[in-house]
């Protein structure tokens, strides 16, 4: 669910935040006007716009390691640019398809180290 918010305007990501910030103090009992400081960090939460990002480079990780459903791994295909891991960014015309599942994680993933893209397990991930 968390993808479906890839690409929306900054303001709705900062509305989510502060929606999750609220909820980070009320989980660990301060108040309203009590500063937050490290306590994302001690919850072991992302920040909404990472949050956003990890689950889409989650869901793409599965797919190129035969963890997902078949009708999701077969959205990806290798480039061979280089000797990189790097993923075939499809074209879109519209700034929906930017936002699609299909553009963005190719787009994210190919954004990543390299020490990331060849984790061996979902845990180093």
């Amino acid at each position: 669910c968390d993808a479906l918010y890839f690409g929306v305007n900054e303001e709705l990501i900062n509305q989510l935040q502060l929606i999750q910030n609220a909820a980070a103090k009320a989980v660990v009992g301060l108040y309203k006007h009590d500063h937050l400081g490290d306590t994302l960090k001690e919850l072991h939460w992302l920040p909404v716009q990472f949050r956003i990002q990890f689950k889409i480079l989650l869901i793409v990780y599965k797919c190129l390691n035969g963890l997902a459903p078949e009708y999701l791994t077969s959205m990806f295909r290798y480039v061979d640019f280089n000797h990189s891991i790097s993923l075939h960014e499809p074209r879109v015309v519209s700034h929906f398809g930017e936002r699609s599942f299909q553009k963005s994680g190719p787009k994210l993933w190919n954004s990543l180290p390299i020490e990331l893209k060849t984790c061996s397990s979902i845990g180093s991930f």
